[in-house]
């Protein structure tokens, strides 16, 4: 695509092709650009090697190293799809290798929770199990910044930097540029404002509507009680609540039909999130078009940011109105492991099952147009024809979906501890799907150099920072804390009922008392919660300061690379001195 791109545009040619558009005409170098931007060109599909050229790098080559590996073949996916592709793999890997930590913590706090007869309400170790979690989310991080930089360094594209490409969309007022005197295109930064605040609009409706949705769902799974809180009265709906009673079609401790009807809710919540998050994947893309960026790195990250906000909250809602207003962690566990089931079933079924069967069809039309072809002398157009026939390949959602994935591990790993062991599972899974959406399915990827997994590694961090906040108040406001601090906890009345504070004086499962605060007791609790969370704050800043991110071989070989350089440099100045005295 880079050579491509360099093909200079000729201003006969396009004359030749009819090209009407000043701005194809006069602000572009390339022709690739300029026919884009004049309408005439839609995208550059590269086709793949033919699989008996002998070359080690055909996709099928790519396919065959992966079948009987656990993790991806990173160096064979960079050959052939290049290291924007392969940093994804890369980054899987790293990241299921490094969730055997937190795998076998989770585990061990499992076991013995079983067999102490706690649950995860009121585990007191768990907590230690939820610190862990966030330290090592820190660790994970500056580690991979140091695989990052050593596979960077392999692959030639450490420090590479992506581009300034201007966007063929891109619309605006021609006018000569000031820096180098051509025309180019101008967009005021007002109007885009207005495309910001149009954005922040929309994006609030679509929020509450998802937040509509999953109080209308939390509602069937019979997680909203007539008896609870003040405050959790305002979500309570009866006609829905109803079908989750004692009895009724989707009562939670049912048994007709192997109890699978109490899965429908979630099935539905699961449904009801992919719908929402593909309506406002196609909201989100024109929000961002109206925003009119002109470079697409821009246009990208807004648009990342748009999407992850939504999804998150799509996704998270549900266990963080359950976390914090419910404060039950039973009810929390057990919709995490309902949505992460079902949710890593969906994925396996759209992602591979579906798109192999298309594939299947698509092979026997392809077929019968290879037939009609080479009646007609065409059959060399048939590998370009069945390349644009495949869906084209999109990072951007399988990236979306990991980060939910880490989500699911470190916000609420003080609810979750089996979390990272069942993610270790469910990643190699993922791996070999999107090997195999890669190598069989979509069309191959435009190959392309990036030495990062770019914004993503920012998304990552925020999920780590809400994290800290996350584990510690999940910690102070469950029973753990009473475990610990029993004198600043009583039981609860029936005064505490009446009052709203609890929805009942027995706990639900045990049959025993409910506790509530003491009077004084929130000021201690918020002191509790303060002092951990500056304390964790404080080991995340140690570990990030004390790994280095890049490995020191890799520093050597910057500093080999600079001294050679430099000593080319003055070799070269010696000699033109030299020629110079003659």
């Amino acid at each position: 695509r880079a050579l491509l791109d360099r093909v200079p545009v000729d201003g006969r040619q396009l004359q030749a092709l009819q090209v009407k558009s000043e701005t194809a005409r006069t602000v572009t170098g390339s022709l690739v650009a300029a026919l884009t931007i004049a309408g005439m060109l839609e995208r550059v599909v590269p086709l793949d090697e033919a699989d008996g050229s002998g070359d080690a790098a055909t996709r099928s080559a790519v396919w065959n190293a992966a079948k009987f590996t656990v993790l991806a073949p990173t160096d064979a996916i960079q050959r052939y799809f290049g290291s924007y592709v392969a940093m994804y793999f890369e980054w899987m890997n790293s990241f299921t290798r490094w969730l055997a930590a937190p795998a076998v913590s989770g585990f061990v706090c499992f076991c013995h929770m079983r067999v102490s007869g706690y649950t995860v309400d009121d585990y007191p170790y768990l907590c230690f199990h939820s610190l862990f979690v966030v330290l090592w989310a820190v660790t994970f991080l500056c580690s991979w910044d140091r695989e990052c930089a050593a596979k960077a360094w392999a692959w030639n594209v450490y420090g590479e930097e992506r581009k300034a490409e201007i966007r063929p969309e891109f619309e605006g007022e021609l006018r000569t540029s000031r820096v180098h005197g051509l025309k180019e295109r101008f967009y005021p930064h007002h109007k885009r404002l207005f495309g910001y605040a149009v954005s922040v609009v929309v994006t609030s409706v679509m929020l509450c509507v998802a937040f509509v949705a999953m109080t209308c769902l939390l509602n069937l799974q019979g997680y909203m009680e007539e008896h609870a809180t003040s405050f959790e009265r305002i979500f309570y709906v009866p006609f829905l609540a109803d079908f989750a009673k004692p009895g009724a079609l989707f009562d939670p401790d049912q048994t007709e039909y192997f109890g699978l009807l109490t899965f429908v809710p979630t099935v539905l919540h699961v449904i009801v999130i992919m719908r929402l998050n593909t309506t406002y994947r196609k909201v989100a893309e024109w929000l961002t078009a109206r925003e009119n960026h002109r470079l697409l790195e821009h246009h990208e990250h807004s648009l990342i940011a748009k999407r992850f906000i939504f999804e998150a909250f799509d996704c998270y809602i549900s266990l963080f109105y359950i976390a914090f207003v419910q404060q039950d962690m039973r009810k929390l566990r057990s919709e995490l492991i309902s949505l992460y089931t079902v949710d890593s079933l969906r994925r396996v079924l759209l992602e591979t099952i579906l798109p192999f069967i298309m594939k299947q069809v698509s092979k026997r039309k392809l077929r019968q147009l290879e037939g009609e072809l080479k009646k007609t002398d065409q059959s060399q157009y048939t590998d370009a024809l069945e390349a644009l026939s495949q869906p084209e390949y999109e990072q951007f959602d399988d990236f979306m979906e990991m980060v939910i994935e880490v989500g699911y591990v470190i916000l609420f790993a003080d609810s979750f501890p089996l979390a990272a062991l069942l993610t270790v599972a469910t990643n190699v899974v993922e791996i070999k799907s999107d090997l195999f959406k890669l190598a069989q399915v979509y069309q191959r990827p435009v190959a392309a150099r990036a030495a990062t997994i770019g914004v993503w590694r920012r998304v990552l961090q925020v999920l780590v920072a809400l994290s800290i906040v996350t584990n510690v108040l999940l910690f102070v406001m469950s029973e753990q804390l009473a475990a610990w601090t029993p004198s600043l906890y009583r039981e609860a009345e029936e005064k505490d009922v009446l009052n709203g504070r609890v929805a009942q004086i027995l706990d639900e499962t045990g049959g025993a008392p409910d506790l509530v605060l003491k009077k004084r007791g929130t000021v201690y609790v918020a002191m509790i919660a303060f002092g951990l969370e500056h304390c964790l704050i404080l080991a995340v800043v140690v570990i990030a300061m004390a790994i280095p991110s890049r490995p020191e071989w890799v520093s050597e070989e910057m500093r080999r690379t600079a001294w050679y350089k430099e000593e080319q440099a003055k070799k070269w100045r010696n000699e033109k001195g030299k020629d110079a005295a003659k």
